[in-house]
């Protein structure tokens, strides 16, 4: 072999290696509209997940008149419409674990003074399945609902040590979440952070900020992790459903 062909054949694999990966790291350089897309996909093909529902700052009420609030919620969903949790409220008071389960549209939760098991009523209660139904909860606020959308970069949680997540910032309408909440989360326009795996995926974090209306008010804060992608949990009714003619 020609002694100048050796190193000229060194430096053209080098040249094609160095163009290659020049060529692979900008097929990836997704836009956050294409990583929101790819996420709502993700989310769609999800068998199950745990999650955890914080609230922070002024609070968000479950009923009409005040008296009960949230602060968190803690569970398993399976896909379609089956979710687990035990939900944390404030009344009268007293800080009270409720159980909830939500199978099939029904959903049971275990009484705040008795803790026996019952029907939910809709007007006092916090169903998460509505949330994570996949035609119209999270999904379709991701599909739908974001504007303004922004790639910030990357952030770690603590949560979730050794992935750097894409971080996106956005603005959400809230009328959808109004309606999922039952009125808990404000139907103007949220300020929105989301905490997206970039291999997976995966919705690790959002947070929604409800700007206070007041100028010495506290903004309300709505956290929401999401773990244990694809996983399949036991989630069946309390009580035996009755068949019915």
């Amino acid at each position: 072999m020609n002694r100048f062909a050796f190193p000229s054949l060194i430096f053209s694999i080098f040249f094609l290696l160095f163009l290659s990966g020049c060529i692979g790291s900008s097929t990836h350089e997704l836009s956050p509209e294409e990583i929101i897309s790819q996420t709502a996909d993700r989310m769609e093909t999800l068998s199950g997940f745990e999650f955890l529902i914080e609230l922070s700052g002024a609070p968000a009420f479950l009923d009409n008149n005040m008296m009960i609030s949230f602060q968190r919620a803690k569970g398993q969903y399976n896909s379609p419409d089956k979710v687990v949790a035990t939900v944390r409220v404030i009344g009268l008071g007293l800080v009270t674990d409720v159980q909830i389960i939500s199978v099939g549209g029904t959903q049971w939760e275990t009484n705040f003074l008795t803790g026996e098991w019952q029907l939910s009523d809709p007007q006092y209660s916090f169903n998460p399945s509505l949330l994570f139904d996949p035609e119209t909860g999270i999904r379709a606020v991701l599909v739908n609902d974001l504007s303004n959308l922004e790639l910030v970069g990357f952030e770690e949680l603590v949560e979730v040590p050794g992935i750097s997540l894409y971080f996106i910032t956005a603005t959400v309408d809230g009328e959808r979440l109004y309606s999922l909440t039952f009125g808990m989360i404000d139907a103007d326009t949220l300020n929105v952070r989301l905490y997206i795996d970039p291999d997976s995926f995966d919705l690790h974090r959002i947070v929604m900020v409800d700007t206070a209306v007041e100028v010495d008010s506290e903004d309300t804060i709505w956290q929401m992790d999401f773990w244990s992608f694809n996983e399949i949990f036991d989630i069946e009714p309390p009580i035996k459903i009755e068949n019915t003619p």
